[in-house]
């Protein structure tokens, strides 16, 4: 006779949901800057919406679990609701492999781009190799687990299945490894950075905001458990864990482009300094639509001046000397810095000696838009204010350093 145990259902239907959603809000934020913003689209951006499909797969099969007997003990699931809740468990067993493995080779390929140093590359295309060789070989170790295959979702027939507990615990092992060198291996590179250590920092916790995944692996692994028993009620921990582990790594790569969606909101774009009124202001060789292709190189040692001075006879403060927005990483930055009259006031028409008045001086972090490959790019902007005689004029001096 069944026992009246309460359901945890509900924990599984608003923990996937909420998921869904939050995880929802940041892939359309990276596929609208992507695809309307930046018109570029690299093979990480296909990765990870891949990866995105993947990951709200098994949220949604996880929901739909709780209608099939998840969140109850196994004795109160008739037989037909714990056949379809099988199929639904060996669905989103599959999702849950790809969508992981998806999102870690988004990473790696992100990285050759950015990081393209011949060491670096073979790190990589190392971890891209094992990261691909780990999804085939857990889809095979799902899907033929059992003898015969439909033997997963129909335990009553004769055959024979294994008991996964120990493989799952040999893949957390594998995935976390893989884990901590990706997301500690761009940080040698980025300490060696000529950069203030608050920029350096900065670029260090973006790149290594996926190790957050690695404390949710560590938790979702202490839930792991023989579920043979009692699959329907023990199951929703690891599951729940799993969606948050995957969702985790989706939000982690999405969160760099936040910031080009805020900067195309005039209210908030002023209100949080991201840019400056001429963001969308590109030298004429180097828009994102110019098919320039420039030779900066990430992270690299090579360095390309670019210098335009304007001189003028007008009277007065110039104008302010405005930026470029960019792609890649996600950070929109912009060149930006108020010109006024150096010495406060409007040009009395004075004769003044040749001298060098007040130097400006900015410098960000942000992907080259002369680039195309997105590399990451220190851009400083400099600004000399030169008065000679009763004319006043700017010398303006930009370079972008990739390294």
């Amino acid at each position: 006779m069944a026992v009246d145990y309460p359901t945890r259902s509900s924990t599984v239907v608003v923990a996937n949901a909420a998921l869904i959603i939050i995880t929802g809000i940041f892939f359309f934020v990276r596929l609208w800057v992507r695809l309307v913003i930046l018109h570029q689209v690299g093979l990480d951006d296909v990765l990870i919406w891949a990866a995105s499909l993947f990951a709200f797969s098994l949220a949604l099969t996880s929901i739909l679990m709780t209608k099939y007997g998840m969140g109850l003990h196994i004795e109160d699931v008739s037989a037909s609701d714990l056949e379809s809740f099988l199929i639904l468990q060996f669905v989103s067993a599959v999702s849950y492999v790809w969508a992981f493995v998806l999102i870690k080779l988004s990473f790696a390929v992100f990285y050759l781009r950015v990081i393209p140093t011949t060491g670096f590359r073979r790190l990589n295309y190392v971890i891209i190799a094992i990261l691909a060789a780990q999804g085939v070989e857990e889809t095979f170790v799902v899907c033929f687990a059992c003898r015969p295959i439909y033997k997963f979702w129909r335990p009553a027939v004769d055959g024979t299945c294994l008991n996964l507990l120990n493989f799952y615990y040999i893949s957390f092992g594998i995935k976390l490894a893989t884990d901590l060198v990706l997301f500690l291996e761009p940080i040698p590179t980025l300490l060696r950075l000529k950069l203030p250590w608050v920029k350096r920092v900065g670029l260090i916790v973006m790149f290594s905001l996926g190790l957050l995944t690695c404390v949710i692996s560590i938790i979702r692994a202490t839930y792991l458990s023989d579920t043979s028993e009692d699959i329907t009620w023990r199951l929703i921990d690891p599951i729940d864990w799993s969606t948050a582990e995957v969702c985790s790594l989706i939000i982690c790569a999405c969160v760099p482009y936040v910031r080009n969606l805020l900067a195309e909101i005039p209210i908030l774009n002023e209100a949080l300094g991201l840019s400056s009124n001429h963001s969308k202001a590109y030298p004429s060789n180097y828009g994102p639509r110019s098919g320039h292709q420039g030779n900066s190189i990430a992270l690299q040692s090579q360095r390309t001046y670019i210098q335009s001075r304007n001189y003028t006879g007008a009277a007065g403060g110039g104008g302010g000397v405005g930026g470029g927005s960019s792609n890649g990483l996600g950070g929109v930055s912009t060149l930006a810095s108020a010109s006024a009259n150096p010495y406060g006031g409007a040009n009395n028409g004075s004769h003044q000696p040749h001298r060098n008045r007040a130097t400006e001086s900015t410098e960000e972090i942000f992907p080259n838009y002369m680039d195309k490959q997105g590399g990451i790019v220190v851009s400083t902007d400099v600004k000399v204010a030169v008065e000679e005689g009763s004319h006043q004029s700017q010398a303006r001096s930009s370079y972008s350093e990739s390294r």
